[in-house]
């Protein structure tokens, strides 16, 4: 399930439900997509580590503004998810 947490600046993040790895290490599917004439720009990541799974259209900049963001918020999505999305973000 995707679960909506802001849009700042026409940039919509959205995040999955916890997964888990085979070693059991838990993480959530970030993603990050802007509206632009062709479609749209993406970034995929994921936390904890929030490494660039995929992207296109992002500039390093924004791709490093998107991630800190991301940081920043990790607790409150991982609130959420672990709540199934009862909860409502509000915009940060």
């Amino acid at each position: 399930m995707k679960y909506f947490f802001s849009e700042i600046d026409e940039v919509t993040l959205t995040f999955s439900d916890i997964h888990a790895t085979r070693d059991g290490m838990e993480f959530i599917r970030i993603y990050f997509e802007a509206p632009t004439e062709d479609g749209f720009n993406f970034l995929e990541s994921s936390l904890p580590a929030l490494t660039v799974k995929k992207s296109c259209g992002f500039s390093q900049d924004e791709t490093e503004r998107l991630l800190n963001y991301a940081r920043t918020n990790s607790f409150l999505i991982w609130d959420i998810a672990r709540e199934g999305g009862d909860k409502i973000a509000a915009s940060v």
